[in-house]
C-alpha cells in the first residue's frame, strides 16, 4: 500500500490524485506487455489535467467528470453528471478516502452505482452514415467487444478521440511510438500474448500434455473462472474454450486502429493488422459465440476477476442479440 499522503485542499489537487488512480485502473485494464513503462504515466495525466482545467471548471463538473471515466465506457455521461450533482455532500466523504488511500474502491463503487443507473446494458453504437466496404465492416466486427466497452461505433474507423491522447495511451500502457513497435507488440499478442500460460492451464485441465508454456502461472485463475462461467450457465464443461486467444486477437484488431489514428501504420497497413486477427480467429474458432467465449474467458483469466469475466459476457451477449449488431448482421465466414 502506498504511503499516506496529505489530503488534498483544492479541486486541482483532488483531480490529480483520482487521475493517477484512474491510469492505474486503465493500464490494468488492458494488460501489462513487455516493456511497458510508467515513464509516460506522467506525461498522460498532466494532458488529461489540462483538458480537464479547460473543460471543467468547478467542481461538480469535475466530480461528474471523475464519474465517467471511472467507467472507461458503457455509461451515459449525462446520466452519470447528473447523479454527481444530486451528490455533492459526498465531496468531503471523497477527499477522506483519497486520505486514506481508499480511491480505487471508491471508483470501482461509483462504477458500478453508474452501472446500476443505466441497467448494465450495453450499447451497440453506429456511425450516422457507414462508409466502409463489406469486408472492412467484417473486420471491424473482430475488434467489437472493445470498440463497445470503450462507446465507440462498431462501423467506423473515425474516431472522437484525438491523436494525441492515442499516442499517450500507447506510449504509457504499451510502450508504442512508431511503426516498429506495434508490429512488435502485434507479433507478440499473436504468438503468446496473455493466452500463453492460461492455454496451457487449460490443456493440463483436459488433461492434455501442456505446451511449452508455463501452465502453473495462470493455473489458479483459469481454475477460478471456468468455475464461474459453468456455474452461471456461460458454457458447460465440454463447451469450456480450449484457449483464450480471442482476448488478444480482439486487442490486435483494436490496436491496428489505434495505430492508424497515431500516425503509425497506413490505412492499408491497419486493414493488414486486423486481418491477421480475423485469419488467427477463424483458425481458432467456428463462429462469433465461440470468439465471444474466448473473450469472456481470456478477459477473466488475464485479471484472475470474475467480475471482469461477467462484464466480458455481458459485451458479447449484446452483441450476439442485438439485431443491429454486426455478429448477427455478419457470417463468420464469407
Amino acid at each position: 500500500m502506498a504511503d499516506k499522503q496529505t489530503k488534498p485542499q483544492t479541486p486541482e489537487e483532488i483531480v490529480r490524485a483520482m487521475q493517477q488512480a484512474a491510469l492505474e485502473q486503465m493500464q490494468a485494464m488492458m494488460g501489462n506487455i513487455p516493456g511497458l513503462g510508467t515513464s509516460g504515466m506522467g506525461d498522460m495525466q498532466a494532458q488529461i489535467m489540462a483538458q480537464m482545467q479547460a473543460a471543467v471548471p468547478d467542481l461538480a463538473e469535475i466530480q461528474a467528470q471523475q464519474a465517467a471515466m471511472g467507467t472507461l465506457g458503457g455509461v451515459d455521461a449525462a446520466t452519470v453528471a447528473e447523479a454527481a450533482r444530486r451528490n455533492m455532500a459526498q465531496a468531503s466523504a471523497a477527499a477522506q478516502a483519497l486520505q486514506d488511500d481508499n480511491l480505487l474502491s471508491q471508483l470501482q463503487a461509483a462504477n458500478a452505482a453508474a452501472l446500476d443507473l443505466q441497467g448494465e446494458e450495453w450499447e451497440i453504437k453506429h456511425a450516422p452514415v457507414c462508409r466502409l466496404t463489406p469486408q472492412e465492416r467484417r473486420l471491424m466486427a473482430f475488434a467489437a467487444p472493445l470498440l463497445v466497452y470503450n462507446d465507440e461505433c462498431v462501423d467506423a474507423v473515425e474516431s472522437e478521440i484525438e491523436p494525441e491522447t492515442f499516442r499517450a495511451q500507447l506510449r504509457s500502457w504499451w510502450d508504442i511510438t512508431d511503426r516498429d513497435s506495434t508490429l512488435g507488440i502485434v507479433r507478440w499478442l499473436l504468438d503468446e500474448g496473455h493466452h500463453a500460460d492460461a492455454d496451457a492451464a487449460l490443456a493440463l485441465m483436459r488433461g492434455e500434455k501442456p505446451a511449452a508454456s508455463d501452465p502453473e502461472e495462470k493455473a489458479g485463475d483459469v481454475q477460478l473462472i471456468a468455475e464461474f462461467m459453468i456455474e452461471n450457465g456461460y458454457c458447460t464443461a465440454a463447451t469450456l474454450p480450449k484457449t483464450a486467444i480471442a482476448w488478444d486477437l480482439v486487442r490486435i484488431a483494436n490496436l491496428g486502429r489505434w495505430a492508424f489514428h497515431c500516425g503509425y501504420l497506413s490505412e492499408a497497413e491497419m486493414w493488414q493488422v486486423m486481418q491477421v486477427a480475423a485469419d488467427a480467429a477463424h483458425g481458432h474458432f467456428a463462429s462469433w459465440e465461440e470468439y465471444g467465449l474466448s473473450f469472456t474467458l481470456g478477459r477473466g483469466v488475464w485479471h484472475g476477476d470474475e467480475e471482469d469475466c461477467q462484464t466480458a459476457w455481458e459485451i458479447v451477449t449484446a452483441l450476439q442479440k442485438d439485431e443491429t449488431s454486426p455478429w448477427r448482421q455478419l457470417a463468420w465466414k464469407e
